[in-house]
């Protein structure tokens, strides 16, 4: 007998994410895979429970299930809850961006919080990591089937550590750069002179750069302090307001180091390839970032990096020979003489050139599509394998020949799919 294969039409997918705002490397990535799955045919909606702007996700339907937890990880465990409930009797599959209950898919941009604790033990006393450890164990202990997408080599091994997750269930993606950002004439078309004049900057002003919504994660208190060391240098912090509730310890740091006047702290901007035009140097010593994406993004815009080892895509800029990779653990000495070394423009020039040459490796641009392509396969196996298991039930194999048409059973449980699934013909498997 024939293996059978079945063809599929338009499939519903949820989407969850506990915050969406502008600026989050994790909440574009949301977005903008679910603008790729529906460009795949498929519908998509996405649940969140804090939004900070309704017009993110363009006509992507976005709903709230908002809670009144007090906490972050409170916060989180309620949205899970919330989410499957709401998701489950809807959707054919149940995608997650955050660490949730019930999911087929994980996008996971986050370290493994149960390596965490294998290294400090005593921080299971805290309900903060016993809730966010729970929450982790869902997706990735055996035996639970779900699908999981991952972002850098060091995630990979360190969920493998912590919880023996099979590798047929792991899947690593390339970078997640976008098209759209990669501008580097902006260094040389007027762009860098024209937001230079409009920032207050000299043309002959060595400028700084940070991209985060994390500041302590990524090291602007270093940052702040190593600007005592460089009094020709200023700094421009991209993704934060002096005045955000994040950023009040380190704005009081500035003051008490007398380094605020050469600080600018610019908010949320979506104009990032062109400051990164205006800078000359992007530094991002954080203490830990799964990927970094700005680190990338700044290589292939010609922004020469000074990062840690820390981050998941610091390979790049050795790759690329476009900077400084610090080693782990961070030492304050070395990341001054790094600054140091990039003082001198013709080192910066060199760097620059090469990561805008590391700019052409186009699989630097595939990430977000191969997690778009991962999760409608995974719808796509999920419903096949349902209805196999109901066509299994109720039609004898010996009554069902090769190219015969008939509605297609619905597997107990989905009773949402008529809607997408309104025939299925019986087809030879390729070999």
């Amino acid at each position: 007998m024939e293996a059978v294969a079945f063809v599929w039409g338009t499939m519903r997918i949820a989407f969850g994410i506990v915050s969406l705002f502008p600026g989050g490397g994790l909440q574009r990535d949301c977005v903008e895979i679910a603008t790729l799955v529906r460009g795949l045919g498929h519908d998509v909606t996405i649940y969140t429970c804090r939004l900070h702007d309704h017009t993110l996700a363009d006509d992507i339907p976005i709903l709230l299930l908002q809670n009144d937890a007090a906490t972050n990880h409170g916060r989180q465990y309620a949205f899970a809850a919330d989410f499957l409930k709401e998701a489950s009797d809807h959707h054919e599959l149940i995608v997650g961006f955050d660490k949730l209950f019930g999911l087929d898919v994980l996008y996971c941009a986050d370290p493994s919080m149960a390596y965490r604790l294998l290294k400090q033990p005593y921080l299971r006393l805290l309900p903060r990591y016993r809730t966010y450890n729970a929450l982790e164990k869902h997706s990735f202990a055996p035996p639970n089937k779900t699908k999981i997408i991952l972002l850098s080599h060091g995630q990979m091994s360190e969920y493998w550590s912590a919880w023996g997750t099979e590798a047929s269930r792991m899947n690593l993606v390339p970078p997640t750069l976008t098209l759209d950002r990669w501008q580097p004439d902006c260094r040389t078309n007027g762009v860098r002179q024209t937001l230079r004049s409009q920032l207050g900057l000299a043309s002959d002003d060595l400028v700084w750069m940070s991209i985060c919504v994390q500041p302590l994660t990524k090291g602007i208190d270093r940052i702040i302090q190593a600007l005592v060391k460089f009094p020709d240098a200023k700094l421009l912090i991209a993704g934060l307001n002096e005045t955000n509730r994040v950023s009040a310890k380190l704005a009081r740091l500035t003051r008490d180091l007398g380094v605020a006047s050469r600080v600018k702290w610019l908010g949320h901007r979506e104009d990032i390839p062109h400051l990164m035009a205006a800078a000359d140097l992007m530094v991002h010593p954080a203490r830990y970032d799964t990927t970094g994406t700005v680190i990338l993004e700044a290589i292939i815009n010609g922004l020469p990096v000074i990062t840690t080892a820390a981050c998941g895509y610091a390979h790049h800029v050795e790759s690329a020979d476009a900077g400084v990779v610090l080693r782990e653990p961070f030492e304050f000495r070395l990341f001054l003489a790094a600054l140091e070394e990039a003082q001198d423009p013709a080192v910066r020039e060199a760097w620059s050139t090469a990561g805008k040459e590391y700019g052409h490796n186009h699989t630097l641009y595939q990430g977000r599509l191969r997690a778009a392509e991962a999760i409608a396969e995974a719808a796509h196996s999920k419903v096949q394998a349902l209805s196999r298991e109901a066509l299994a039930a109720l039609v004898p194999a010996k009554a069902v020949g090769q190219g015969d048409v008939f509605a297609a059973p619905i597997a107990p449980g989905t009773a949402a799919m008529p809607r997408t699934i309104a025939t299925a013909k019986i087809l030879p498997l390729k070999k």
